[in-house]
């Protein structure tokens, strides 16, 4: 009989269910039960092909796969059940040098986590694959001790341990209902029963969209056909008697591996790729497959073929056509659910076998403890609050097509955009602005000189864009330059217990005066960092709030959740209806002053003030802040008023050298003055480690988080570090390694850059403590070379704060 009470409730019996269940019951939560309306893996994780991988250039993913594998390799112990880890090793092929640039991005992180990794010549890989075609090869990458595993397996090893731990598994049990109760717990009503609990999962995979849909909302991701096929057997296979290596290649736009004494090889096609279900699976479905589409999957079919000829002389001995979650960027859904409080998301992967682990250990550290050991801000299921559910069918459907390119900095993939504009977006376009996407807005990076051709450029070595983004630094530090920063997320809190509620957010003073502004910080109750924000007082009762476009729905969430019971305090957004143009520079003041009868002196006007003033006849909030550490203003105003704003900026220009400028200038510019970014900012990090603890005003009073202020840091014990970086022909993008002049390890680049006004190449990095006082030496991993860097003591650029006071 299934119990009335319980913890946690997961739906779903996957390897994402199951892991997560396995791991809260390792954290001490053992009131815990699974609801799977069918068998264990019937959804897509029993026809997964199983592989895992050490061969990724992001930290936390590589993270989860390193883990997948230390855990396989002993869970089998651990549970009594079998999951079948081989471990032949793995080598991912280059055939170009943008292919072994990438390549050589993921010698640092696996260097530094500490697993065997190394960048082979192609005669080199035919030592370990004798059966491979690699005579156009540049190189590859040899990761040992990855492979494979079998996913039932796995997922049986992860139910045996949490129901020994005592756990409760409820098999063929559809969940009908999941209605949050006024105390704030979930009802979650089954087909046997009704259970209340305090905390509910969606680990339904390809079911999550309609799971999540029972209690109102969407889960942003969109389910993707995907081949496998397993060959007959291959005598020279059984004969060599060593498992080959796994394959992945970006001409085979997919995997080969030994299947036993048989080849395995999976496509994932670079174009055609189908979604299923959009309308919803059927919830009778059960290990649903569909027919094989050998005219979609042949060119690459035979591209694998003709890599390993022995393959293509026997048959086919049975094709797995299957589904499988993809979201739009490359990354799963893991974490709180969007606008409801207690309720997780672990789904939306597309390598359950290798995610799983590691996913479900850091949601049940999440989830038991308020905090993570890893970064997983690339995975909060907020990052989607944009986006329509045609451009998430879209953009996954690109994604899967996509799982075998390359990816380098700074690419962008154009297709079902714009989603988002800003009222200056048509204007900036033709004056040949290239855009990036920010929590889907179009945000101009750079702008195209008429002597370079109209199309943009990117890559892992410095790109043709820096002679252009140089010049774009250069007017900003010496005249003044304009820049459409609509995609900032922007709040407004009103009511009379406005002050009090900020105040006991945040880690330090809510001006006191109207027109004030504070830089703040906004911790959990672990004394993590959620984010960091501006607040300026409008008035008593009225307080507008500023924070990253990442934050938009993530920051709104946390706040409004945090509001206390029956306070006077309503949180608004206008994110979409007010736009931003900060313009920055010295001749700032001149320009502004030409635009407005208002007076901007700077004793009228000083730093950290704000207030409405017209301009073109437009109400516009000013605020003097900014992010390029030079004397501006960021001024907001209605979407619809930008552009005469914008005119009438360039209609008083004359004599001030005003030029329009990007992201990519405003990151250079931002690192030669210290600024952070949300890759520094992070909720694995305390405001001590992040080097903010200046803005922590401990004796304010009672805050979120301020009891755990002087905790030690549960994850890697690392501090922040501005680094100068004595960089060749590239520059740090983020994720690089870091090591100790003697090899050692020391920690991750966060994200980096060129100076162009200084001309520095600079890098913000977590490193361990011990290494982080000025003038140290160390090296970083740049495309797989060691680069000498040293932390600096002071800003690059204005150290002392004149030229943004001025």
């Amino acid at each position: 009989m299934l119990q009335s009470q319980a913890r946690v409730v997961i739906i779903g019996g996957g390897v994402h269910g199951a892991s997560l269940l396995y791991h809260l019951t390792l954290e001490g939560w053992t009131d815990v039960v699974l609801i799977e309306k069918a068998e264990l893996t019937s959804g897509s994780t029993w026809h997964a092909a199983g592989q895992i991988t050490r061969s990724v250039g992001d930290y936390t993913t590589a993270a989860f796969h390193h883990y997948a594998i230390e855990l396989y390799e002993r869970i089998e112990e651990a549970t009594g059940q079998a999951v079948s880890l081989h471990q032949p090793g793995g080598l991912r092929i280059a055939y170009n040098e943008l292919e072994m640039d990438a390549l050589r991005t993921h010698l640092g992180v696996g260097r530094y986590i500490g697993y065997p990794i190394e960048l082979v010549s192609p005669k080199e890989a035919a030592d370990f694959n004798p059966f491979y075609d690699f005579s156009d090869a540049l190189g590859a990458i040899w990761t040992e001790g990855e492979g494979h595993v079998d996913p039932s397996g796995v997922t049986m090893a992860f139910a045996a341990g949490a129901r020994a731990a005592g756990a409760t598994i409820s098999r063929r049990n559809r969940v009908v209902e999941v209605n949050n109760l006024p105390n704030g717990e979930w009802e979650v009503v089954t087909e046997k029963g009704t259970i209340t609990c305090e905390h509910v999962v969606d680990a339904a995979g390809c079911y999550g969209d309609q799971v999540a849909a029972l209690s109102g909302f969407r889960v942003p991701q969109a389910n993707v056909l995907h081949h496998y096929l397993v060959t007959d057997e291959v005598p020279e296979l059984v004969e060599h008697g060593v498992e080959m290596p796994v394959m992945r290649d970006n001409k085979v736009a997919g995997y080969i591996r030994q299947e036993q004494t048989a080849g395995l090889i999976g496509i994932y096609e670079h174009r055609g790729a189908e979604i299923v279900w959009p309308d919803g699976v059927p919830w009778e479905a059960e290990n649903p497959l569909f027919p094989a589409d050998y005219d979609k999957i042949a060119p690459w079919l035979e591209e694998a073929f003709n890599r390993i000829p022995i393959l293509g002389e026997v048959g086919i001995k049975r094709v797995v056509h299957g589904a499988i979650t993809h979201t739009t960027d490359a990354h799963m859904l893991l974490g709180p659910a969007p606008g409801v409080r207690n309720y997780w998301l672990n789904t939306g992967s597309s390598i359950g076998l290798a995610w799983g682990p590691g996913a479900g250990r850091e949601l049940a550290r999440w989830m038991v403890h308020g905090e993570t050991e890893l970064n997983l801000r690339h995975y909060d299921p907020r990052r989607f609050g944009w986006a329509s559910q045609d451009y998430i069918a879209a953009k996954s459907t690109e994604d899967y097509e996509w799982m075998f390119r390359v990816h380098p900095p700074g690419e962008e993939r154009l297709a079902h955009r714009p989603v988002r504009t800003s009222g200056l977006y048509e204007k900036l376009k033709a004056k040949r602005a290239f855009f990036g996407q920010s929590y889907g807005w179009e945000s101009p990076k750079w702008f195209v000189p008429e002597d370079q051709p109209l199309e943009d450029v990117y890559g892992w070595r410095r790109p043709d864009w820096y002679r252009a983004v140089e010049a774009e630094c250069k007017a900003v530090r010496e005249q003044v330059g304009v820049i459409d920063l609509t995609a900032f997320a922007k709040y407004e809190m009103t009511g009379a217990d406005a002050n009090a509620v900020l105040n006991n957010m945040t880690t330090g003073r809510i001006p006191k005066t109207d027109g004030r502004i504070a830089l703040n910080y906004l911790l959990n109750e672990q004394a993590r960092i959620e984010t960091e924000i501006t607040v300026t007082r409008l008035a008593e009762d009225r307080y507008y709030i500023i924070s990253g476009p990442m934050g938009e729905l993530r920051d709104f969430d946390w706040i409004n959740q945090h509001i206390p019971e029956g306070a006077d305090v309503t949180l608004t957004d206008l994110s979409t209806t007010n736009g931003v143009i900060v313009i920055a520079g010295p001749n700032s003041r001149e320009l502004l002053s030409r635009c407005t009868d208002a007076d901007v002196s700077p004793e009228e006007f000083k730093f950290l003030s704000g207030r409405h003033i017209t301009i073109a006849g437009v109400e516009v909030l000013a605020l003097r802040v900014g992010f390029t550490g030079s004397l501006g203003w960021e001024l907001h105003m209605a979407m619809d008023a930008m552009e005469a704003v914008y005119d009438s900026l360039w209609a008083n220009s004359e004599g001030t050298g005003l030029v329009d400028f990007g992201g990519y200038a405003l990151n250079s510019m931002r690192l030669e003055k210290g600024y952070l970014a949300r890759q520094e900012l992070t909720h694995d990090i305390g405001p001590k480690q992040a080097g903010v603890d200046f803005f922590v005003k401990a004796d304010k009073g009672d805050f979120i988080g301020r009891d755990k202020l002087d905790a030690p840091p549960t994850g890697n014990p690392w501090k922040l570090v501005m680094l100068e970086v004595d960089a060749a022909d590239a520059d740090c993008q983020g994720g690089e390694g870091v090591f100790a002049t003697d090899g050692s390890p020391l920690g991750l680049v966060t994200s980096g850059g060129f100076g162009f006004y200084t001309q520095k190449s600079l890098a913000f990095a977590y490193i361990s403590e011990s290494h982080s006082e000025p003038g140290t030496e160390m090296d970083v991993l740049i495309l797989g070379e060691p680069q000498r860097a040293t932390v600096r003591g002071e800003d690059a650029y204005d150290p002392t704060n004149s030229a943004l006071r001025a």
